[in-house]
């Protein structure tokens, strides 16, 4: 017997792909961005599944925020690391 309910995961493929026109429509140089959004939305699937909705756009969203908050805290972390390098070398 398989499966008879769709995952999150399921959904969220889904949702993308419903983006392909989006897509499509982007300059070449920005289809990379919106593939890493997608990227971060599937890092937490995990967690948007825990919302066991069949409606994937608020969790992904969450997911894409969240991710974008976490690249930015590590990058402000390794900006606040090269800072402290610098000012050694310059001392």
């Amino acid at each position: 017997m398989g499966r008879t309910n769709a995952t999150y995961r399921n959904h969220l493929d889904k949702f993308i792909d419903g983006f392909n026109p989006f897509r499509k429509g982007l300059r070449q140089e920005n289809k990379k961005y919106l593939d890493s959004l997608w990227e971060k939305a599937h890092s937490f699937a995990h967690a948007g599944a825990y919302l066991n909705s069949g409606k994937p756009m608020l969790p992904a969203f969450m997911s894409m925020l969240l991710g974008l908050q976490k690249e930015a805290s590590e990058n402000r972390e390794q900006i606040e690391e090269l800072k402290k390098k610098v000012e050694e070398l310059e001392n």
